[in-house]
């Protein structure tokens, strides 16, 4: 690669440059200088045909060609020197044989002496080209991220680039950027990528606040990985944020040669629009292959074709276009429907038809708010600068936050035939503050009826409008694959062949009678026979769909296999994958807060896995509660995309506040009035400077403090050793300083029902103390609320086999 210098308005190549300083001591800069050590050097060539012709040479005397003689060299001096040969070769064999025993004692000390000597010679003149390159460099110092020598110029340029790029903030983390980007820069070294990523993650939070600084960011991600589409397709973005139109198409390009993918064609044609070249852009349009593209991506190409041709002129025709696209796609989500609304009403308001923009304006979808909630209140009483963490904070209950609940069903209001404490008071408190209610549930073996009369059982008012259960799911996506009245294969329970007749399907048992679609759901009676009639179906090319992907069904028994394992059976025999309903799946949470209308849902569960995971992957708020599967200890070493945004023992911390995670100058963090809690380099989980031990008994406050400090350090790659933990409200630090009854703890934080909920709160806490004593078959004293008596009430082997989550 050639190295520059600048010079009258030219750049000088790099073999150039060296000359030049080789002539004029460095100085590449001055023609006058090169000129005279052009003529130095001629003066050098010609004392040195001097030398050549005083020694003699091969010219004057010594030897010479004869071409005369078949090329053969010949002595100048008359005599031949192949008749000399011989007494050339006795004189030297006799001056050998008279040496051979000078030399025979010092041999190894001469050999070693002519050898070091010659290294040392070597050395020496190293050294002297290096002291004079110091020399040069001292009198005429390089100036200039391209004033270096070729070998080292490249690193000199990128070390120049790094030193200048935008700095992170030290809360931005590699984990904020999703999972999809973060594995395509798995090649990278582990140090690059982890700087690659922080700069994704803050052109991605910039782009709509400072689209220049998004830029910066991106273009410092290119400078370290231009070979990752997905760093090129974010520089693209950011470009074409800032109007930076050429550089995004050149950024768009480079990410289609690298990833073969057209999913950005909208953005190179709007830019050519915003380059003047709007019959480009549709030349775009018209060559791209929209067979595989998402419906965003359609949306976002018909809103740059519609302006491509208002600014030809053409008007009506882009809005013609609009009109025509909803009429093809029906726009469910909220988002897109705005998006091309929008852009048809400032399209009429342009044209001055403001009456029709208004109309248009109306028909617009409010578009849910999912932003993170921050408690700025704490951030701004804090002494210390502001940390994120994963967990989140409320001043305020979360039933005032949310507009509706996506609650799980075992494990967190009930525990297969047995009532869980609180669950009935805390939904009942709830359902006063006027929150709205979803069930959710995998298990796809009963009706909505089935499951809203289970929960009146154990005291929860429920009616089927309010239940979503992954059988429900995935037949509604199995609506948007086949054409309706088609043939399904049911494997499953009856209530899940109602579901698929209800939804207009025709309903089958055989392979034979060559079904569309197989749907395959959990039901106690599924067996060999069943599995293999869709295996049938499915190799001669029907449909592969499954209710949910839950491997194991926990029992009183131990766990056993879930509707996940049969799938799996049937895909071993197939090879075919199947598309999958339920949790962990986003697509069930916003069904049920579409259904529900809701725009601040917040999912409450037990399970990280199915439960937590759903939440975070629809991009929701959700609340951990601490009378199911998942344990305080599985909490604190979660992974980013199971991590909850609340933490609580039971479904009566709807009704509390939740004092954030706060980070202290120490390193340690707090929550509320909790103890200090941090991660020692070694991996020990410290309080207040003393190591957690095993067993070790936490209030609330402290497992939210004890969880955010784990997370953050895990974060920064740190191994945790982490002991099993126990969690209560509160601490009883002695006997005198107990509460008298679990009612004082209950309120403190806790939002007062009115009278009406009182009297179901007591009525549904008769009801499950009558069903703990049918099961019992005698009486029993009625449990007081304390947390030991809690956890007597969750042993696993009293776990129902009808448990399904």
């Amino acid at each position: 690669m050639s190295n520059f210098n600048q010079q009258g308005g030219r750049r000088e190549p790099q073999w150039r440059k060296r000359r030049s300083q080789a002539g004029s001591g460095g100085n590449s800069s001055n023609q006058g200088d090169y000129s005279n050590s052009r003529g130095q050097r001629q003066g050098d060539r010609d004392g040195y045909r001097g030398r050549r012709q005083s020694e003699g040479g091969y010219r004057e005397g010594g030897y010479r060609k004869n071409n005369r003689s078949g090329g053969k060299w010949q002595e100048r001096s008359g005599d031949n020197s192949r008749n000399n040969r011989g007494d050339r070769r006795g004189s030297y064999r006799g001056q050998r044989e008279d040496n051979r025993g000078e030399r025979g004692g010092n041999r190894g000390f001469d050999r070693g002496y002519n050898r070091g000597g010659r290294r040392f010679n070597r050395d020496n003149r190293r050294e002297e080209r290096r002291d004079d390159r110091r020399e040069r460099e001292a009198q005429a110092p390089r100036e200039g991220k391209h004033s270096y020598g070729v070998r080292d110029s490249r690193y000199r340029a990128k070390e120049w680039r790094h030193e200048n790029e935008p700095q992170i903030p030290a809360g931005v983390k590699a984990s904020d950027l999703d999972r999809e980007s973060r594995a395509a820069l798995s090649s990278l070294d582990p140090n690059n990528a982890e700087i690659v990523a922080r700069h994704l993650v803050m052109a991605g939070s910039l782009l709509d606040v400072d689209a220049e600084e998004a830029y910066l960011h991106a273009k410092a991600a290119v400078s370290r990985a231009g070979r990752i589409a997905a760093v090129r397709e974010a520089c693209a973005l950011a470009a074409y944020g800032c109007g930076k139109y050429s550089e995004a198409l050149r950024e768009v390009r480079a990410a289609r040669r690298l990833s073969g993918s057209d999913s950005l064609r909208a953005i190179e044609a709007d830019c050519e629009r915003g380059l003047g070249k709007p019959e480009k852009a549709l030349e775009i349009i018209a060559e791209t292959d929209i067979s595989g593209f998402e419906l965003s991506d359609l949306v976002e190409l018909v809103i740059v074709q519609a302006g491509a041709r208002h600014d030809l002129g053409e008007s009506d025709a882009a809005l013609l276009l609009l009109d025509q696209f909803l009429e093809n796609h029906p726009l469910e989500d909220p988002v897109m429907l705005a998006r091309i609304l929008s852009y048809k009403t400032d399209l009429l308001r342009e044209l001055g038809r403001d009456e029709e923009a208004d109309k248009v304006a109306e028909e617009i979808p409010e578009i849910p708010d999912t932003v993170a909630i921050v408690d700025l209140e704490e951030v701004l009483e804090a002494d210390n600068p502001y940390v994120p963490s994963d967990l989140h904070g409320s001043r305020k209950p979360l039933v005032e936050t949310a507009d509706v609940l996506l609650i799980d069903l075992d494990g967190v209001c009930y525990a297969g035939t047995r009532d869980i404490p609180h669950a009935a008071a805390g939904l009942a408190a709830a359902r006063e503050s006027g929150v709205k209610f979803q069930f959710l549930t995998n298990n796809a073996s009963r009706t909505p009826e089935q499951v809203a009369e289970k929960l009146k059982g154990h005291g929860i008012a429920a009616d089927p409008t309010e239940v979503m259960t992954a059988a429900m799911d995935a037949v509604e996506i199995l609506t948007q694959k086949i054409e309706p009245e088609s043939k399904v294969l049911v494997i499953g329970t009856q209530a899940l062949i109602d579901t698929v007749a209800k939804a207009g399907f025709e309903v089958v048992s055989k392979a034979s009678e060559q079904p569309v679609a197989v749907i395959q759901g959990y039901g106690p009676e599924v067996g060999w026979r069943q599995l293999s009639e869709a295996a049938y179906a499915i190799s001669a090319g029907a449909l592969f769909m499954a209710t949910n992907l839950d491997a194991t069904l926990p029992t009183e028994d131990g766990f056993a296999l879930g509707n996940g394992s049969l799938v799996a059976a049937v895909e071993h025999a197939t090879g075919q994958k199947p598309f999958a309903g339920g949790k962990p799946f986003a697509g069930i949470y916003r069904k049920a807060a579409a259904h529900a209308g809701a725009t601040k849902p917040l999912a409450v569960g037990d399970r990280l896995d199915t439960d937590i995971a759903g939440a975070v992957a629809a991009d929701m708020l959700s609340l951990h509660v601490l009378t199911g599967v998942s344990d305080a200890k599985a909490v604190a070493l979660a992974y980013p995309d199971r991590r909850p945004s609340y933490l609580g023992l039971d479904l009566t911390d709807l009704m509390r506040v939740h004092p954030g995670p706060v980070h202290q100058p120490t390193g340690a963090w707090t929550s509320g009035e909790s103890a200090a809690f941090m991660v020692a380099e070694d991996g020990r989980v410290m309080r207040d400077e003393e190591p957690v031990d095993n067993g070790q008994v936490l209030s609330l406050e402290d497992y939210r403090a004890l969880v955010a400090a784990v997370w953050d350090a895990r974060d920064r790659g740190v191994f945790v050793h982490l002991p099993d933990l126990q969690v209560v409200r509160e601490v009883e630090t002695s006997a005198s300083d107990a509460p008298e009854d679990d009612a004082d703890t209950l309120e403190e934080g806790f939002v007062a029902p009115s009278e009406e909920a009182e009297e179901n709160l007591d009525s549904a806490q008769q009801v499950s103390d009558e069903n703990l004593q049918e099961e019992a078959g005698e009486e029993v004293p009625l449990p007081v609320d304390s947390e030991d008596q809690q956890l007597e009430l969750l042993l696993p082997d009293e776990v129902d086999s009808e448990r399904s989550e």
